[in-house]
C-alpha cells in the first residue's frame, strides 16, 4: 500500500475489492453451482435455506472486518516506511484504536446491510436467479465490502492524526 496524507476516495480500494470479489464469487460459485435456482431473497426473515443475500450478509461482517484490520496494519506500515507521515499516525495502536475503527466499520456496514436486505425483502419478496446472478451478487458485495472497509480506515486514520496534532 502506497502511503499518501491525501484524503481517501472510495475508488483507492477498486483493485482490491475486485479481487476480494473474484476470491469470494468463487466461494459463493461453490455454493451455487449446483442448484437450478438460487433464491436471492425469501419472504420469510427467518429462511433456513441458502440465500445469495443471506450468504452476502455474513460476508459483509466478516470481511470488514478482516479487511480493516489488515488495512490499519498496512497503512500504518507505510506511513512509518514513508518517512514523512505524521507521528500521531504512525503510533497509532490497534488497541484501542485500530480495534475501534474495525468495529465501527463493521457494524456501519453490516447494519446498512441488513437494513437494504429487508427493505429488499419487503418489496421484492421471494425472486429466485440462476447459480452465476447469485454468485454475481454475492462477488460484487464482497467487492463494495472490501473498498468501504479501505476507504473508512484509513480516513477515520488520518482524523485521528490530525486531531491529536
Amino acid at each position: 500500500m502506497k502511503f499518501t496524507t491525501e484524503p481517501p476516495h472510495l475508488a483507492d480500494g477498486l483493485i482490491g475489492g475486485v479481487i476480494n470479489g473474484v476470491i469470494n464469487g468463487a466461494i459463493a460459485w461453490s455454493a451455487f453451482k449446483g442448484m437450478a435456482q438460487v433464491p436471492l431473497s425469501v419472504d420469510s426473515i427467518s429462511s433456513t435455506g441458502i440465500t445469495a443475500l443471506g450468504n452476502a450478509a455474513t460476508l459483509v461482517f466478516a470481511l470488514t472486518f478482516i479487511l480493516t484490520t489488515i488495512t490499519f496494519f498496512t497503512y500504518r506500515s507505510a506511513a512509518r516506511k514513508s518517512g514523512n507521515a505524521p507521528k500521531a499516525l504512525t503510533e497509532q495502536a490497534y488497541w484501542p484504536q485500530g480495534l475501534g475503527i474495525a468495529l465501527r466499520n463493521t457494524l456501519l456496514a453490516f447494519g446498512a446491510f441488513i437494513a437494504l436486505a429487508v427493505l429488499w425483502q419487503r418489496f421484492a419478496g421471494t425472486l429466485l436467479v440462476g447459480p452465476l446472478a447469485a454468485t454475481v451478487v454475492v462477488g460484487l458485495v464482497a467487492m463494495g465490502a472490501t473498498m468501504f472497509a479501505e476507504w473508512r480506515t484509513r480516513g477515520e486514520m488520518l482524523q485521528a492524526a490530525a486531531a491529536a496534532r
